[in-house]
């Protein structure tokens, strides 16, 4: 009887050997992974099947004769073709159909929300998930719209006896106001993430020097007819071109010109980047994020590209090397990077992890991107892998 104590003891011991054994592999192997790249490709293709080639995923038919534009959203595959507009799952299913009368689509969405617009035309429709929220004819012709993610609308329209009209309409429908531009030209707009901000970006020809506007107007203090509603103004750089906005989590319009990426808020405004002569590609439609691709020009590194992934609120940057590889093409959403790189496209995160690699012989006309589905579009078909 005295002998069972120390056969417990030796028990014990063994647990916590077999405990610091389990934690040290984890360990070693989870350092292998961040560390060795030949280890993490492995690993990506035979365990945690990352990497996928064409025969891996699911298809979608094309009929080129009838001219399909195809989007993705959400988690669906869509397909404009004779005014039917088709909406796919992630296992290539026929979630609903909707009649649509556009003939050159304009295509903006934001979470479960699709806004479709008849390019030049007079025609919108806001989609929520696959159903028909609402449909407009609007006086002017649209050139560009933007959505938020609680299915806000702004659109942008020209020839009318202004230079632009920016119209704001909420979820249901309802036009919220109208924005008069008699001497500049809106070249984009975006509602902030909680409906307070409307941010217009617009050209202003009127003086010896083009130069770049961004105006930042509180949606509430126009509903409520306050005298003055335009709560911040930033005027770029002299000769600078606006080219696109997006709001982050924190309702911050992040700014990109030509040069440099600048943020404004309601009380101020900030240099975030500088773009260099050696960045590839710059994005900021990652949702808090701007995106860089740079090649690397100090030699004190082995590979020769890399893509910086740059935090707008303070966190810390990320980074995913390319080694000797250069995108074809850069696409971004608020939740993925597609790298179309010769015969692979590759998702990443915002964190620099590889979600999915996509290997392919043949030539992909182009890449849509949905929040948990990914369509590579081919002549006659599309490839359709869930994220």
């Amino acid at each position: 009887m005295k002998e069972k104590p120390i056969i417990q003891s030796k028990s014990n011991i063994v647990k916590i050997l077999i405990f610091f054994l389990i934690v040290f592999c984890v360990a070693f192997l989870l350092a292998s992974y961040l560390i060795n790249d030949a280890f993490r490709d492995l690993v990506d293709r035979r365990i945690l099947k990352k990497q996928l080639m064409e025969t891996d995923s699911k298809v979608i038919e094309l009929n080129s004769d009838t001219n399909p534009h195809v989007y993705a959203y959400n988690k669906y595959v869509t397909v404009l073709s004779k005014n039917v507009l088709t909406f796919y799952d992630q296992n290539v299913n026929i979630s609903a159909k909707a009649d649509v009368n556009i003939t050159t689509p304009y295509v903006v969405s934001n979470d479960k929300y699709f806004a479709l617009a008849e390019e030049n035309g007079n025609k919108l429709y806001l989609i929520e998930d696959t159903i028909i929220k609402w449909e407009k004819e609007i006086e002017g012709q649209i050139y560009r719209v933007s959505v938020n993610k609680n299915g806000f609308v702004s659109v942008l329209l020209k020839n009318t006896t202004y230079q632009s009209i920016v119209v704001v309409y909420d979820v249901e429908g309802n036009e919220l106001f109208r924005t008069y531009l008699a001497t500049s030209y809106a070249i984009c707009s975006e509602i902030s993430e909680n409906n307070h901000y409307l941010a217009i970006g617009q050209i202003d020809y009127s003086g010896t020097i083009v130069k770049s506007v961004v105006k930042l107007i509180s949606i509430q203090d126009v509903k409520n007819k306050t005298q003055n509603s335009i709560v911040y103004t930033y005027e770029s750089e002299s000769s600078k071109i606006l080219n696109n906005i997006k709001f982050n989590g924190k309702n911050e319009a992040i700014c990109m010109f030509d040069s440099y990426v600048q943020k404004v808020t309601a009380l101020s405004d900030e240099r975030l980047y500088d773009i260099k002569d050696n960045d590839i590609f710059v994005d900021i439609n990652l949702n808090n994020d701007i995106v860089v691709v740079e090649k690397e020009t100090s030699g004190l590194f082995s590979y020769k590209y890399q893509m910086n992934i740059k935090d707008t609120i303070g966190k810390s940057d990320n980074l995913y090397i390319l080694e000797n590889e250069i995108p074809r093409k850069l696409k971004v959403t608020k939740s993925w990077i597609c790298l179309n790189l010769v015969g692979e496209v590759r998702m990443i995160n915002s964190s620099g992890w590889l979600l999915k690699s996509y290997k392919t012989r043949n030539e992909i006309q182009d890449i849509v991107i949905g929040d948990r589905v990914i369509g590579i579009v081919y002549n006659n078909k599309i490839e359709v892998i869930g994220i």
